[in-house]
């Protein structure tokens, strides 16, 4: 039996023109969106970490700050060049010198500037993610509700609160010797990126074959950036690297480095 169409709709009616037109524009309009995120989307992550090596530089700079504020208080000494405690004419200064040698107790040459620094976040590259995020310079967090909000900068796991290396050597009479730096470092068979426990190397000055100190990409991109004994912050390549140490006043170039991981 046939059904009348009363209405007279054609059953197999197609697509009119406009809807077809509405139908390619809207594909067009995804493919528009799909490009441009492709586009947007890689130009925001190097403007955000463009903008973390600026932030990571001018923590280098308030670093350099602090310790010659420190060392204007201590006979022209980095912490590192000051014991734990030394009475000279019944003055009594304070430093990390009697931690040098310890890799575990690397930490204390930043705890040695608490006075100067204030905050540990400063030790921190932003582009680290996996540090102590430390709100404070205590060793250990302390007893009761004072301590619920506190994460310790010191204690066992130290050399995971900060981001950048120390360099043992350095001295302000000696300008272009290496305070601090990026830890992210490869030298010979060490990589920072796979230490678990901070490390104390000798870079030295004489660099061949592997044997070449290399900035990884866990942080900058095969970059890096270096604080100076005259405070100066240097943004650096791997070859760079190797042209300041061997520039540098130091005999061994020692380098102070927290965990990788």
């Amino acid at each position: 039996m046939k059904v009348p169409n009363k209405f007279n709709i054609s059953l197999n009616r197609g697509f009119s023109m406009v809807e077809l037109l509405v139908v390619v524009a809207v594909i067009l309009c995804l493919l528009v969106l799909v490009v441009g995120l492709g586009i947007f989307l890689p130009a925001l992550a190097k403007a955000k970490a463009k903008a973390q090596r600026i932030s990571c530089v001018n923590n280098l700079k308030q670093i350099g700050i602090a310790t010659r504020i420190y060392a204007t208080d201590n006979q022209d000494r980095f912490p590192w060049q000051v014991p734990a405690e030394e009475r000279i004419d019944g003055r009594v200064y304070s430093g990390s010198a009697d931690s040098l040698g310890k890799f575990e107790e690397n930490w204390k040459h930043w705890q040695s500037l608490s006075n100067e620094l204030s905050n540990p976040k400063v030790l921190r590259c932003p582009r680290d993610a996996n540090r102590n995020q430390a709100n404070s310079f205590v060793t250990e967090k302390p007893i009761g509700a004072a301590g619920d909000t506190i994460v310790p900068f010191g204690g066992d796991n130290g050399n995971l609160s900060f981001s950048y290396f120390v360099g043992s050597e350095a001295d302000e009479a000696k300008p272009n010797n290496i305070l601090a730096g990026d830890r992210n470092i490869a030298f010979g068979q060490y990589n920072n990126d796979s230490d678990s426990k901070g490390e104390i190397k000798k870079l030295g000055k004489k660099f061949t074959g592997k044997n070449r100190p290399m900035w990884t990409e866990s942080l900058h991109e095969n970059q890096g950036d270096i604080l100076l004994s005259d405070s100066s912050v240097q943004q650096s390549s791997d070859s760079k690297l190797a042209q300041y140490l061997i520039d540098s006043s130091a005999n061994d170039n020692e380098i102070l480095f927290p965990r990788g991981l």
